[in-house]
C-alpha cells in the first residue's frame, strides 16, 4: 500500500470516529435533570387532586419549574424507549432521588 493510500485510509478512520462521536445519540434532557422532572411528576400527579388540574396542567406546571418543553420530554422518553436498558439505571436513580427527598422532608 502506497504512503498516499495509507493516509488516506488513516484519515478516513480518524473521520468516521469523530463522526460517530458527534452522532452519539443523546437524550434532550440530562438524566440528572430528567429524574427530577419525573419525580416532581409523580409527586403532583399523586398529591393533586383530579379534579382541580388536568393532567396537561400539572406537567406545564412541572416543567415550566424545570425550564424543559413537552418536546424534550417526549423525546427524552423516545429515546429511553428505544433502549429499554436505559430505564432500569434512570429507575434506580429515579428511587434514590425520591428516597434523598422523603429523608429531607422527614426532619
Amino acid at each position: 500500500m502506497s504512503k498516499a493510500k495509507c493516509q488516506a485510509l488513516v484519515v478516513f478512520i480518524l473521520f468516521t470516529a469523530l463522526l460517530n462521536l458527534a452522532c452519539e445519540e443523546k437524550a434532550p434532557i440530562p438524566e440528572e435533570k430528567f429524574v427530577e422532572v419525573y419525580v416532581d411528576l409523580l409527586i403532583v400527579q399523586d398529591t393533586t387532586r383530579t379534579d382541580s388540574l388536568s393532567l396537561d396542567s400539572l406537567q406545564s406546571i412541572v416543567f415550566t419549574r424545570h425550564n424543559i418543553t413537552a418536546k424534550a420530554y417526549d423525546e427524552t422518553i423516545s429515546y429511553y424507549n428505544s433502549e429499554p436498558k436505559r430505564w432500569e439505571e434512570f429507575f434506580n436513580k429515579t428511587i434514590s432521588y425520591a428516597e434523598e427527598l422523603k429523608n429531607e422532608t422527614e426532619y
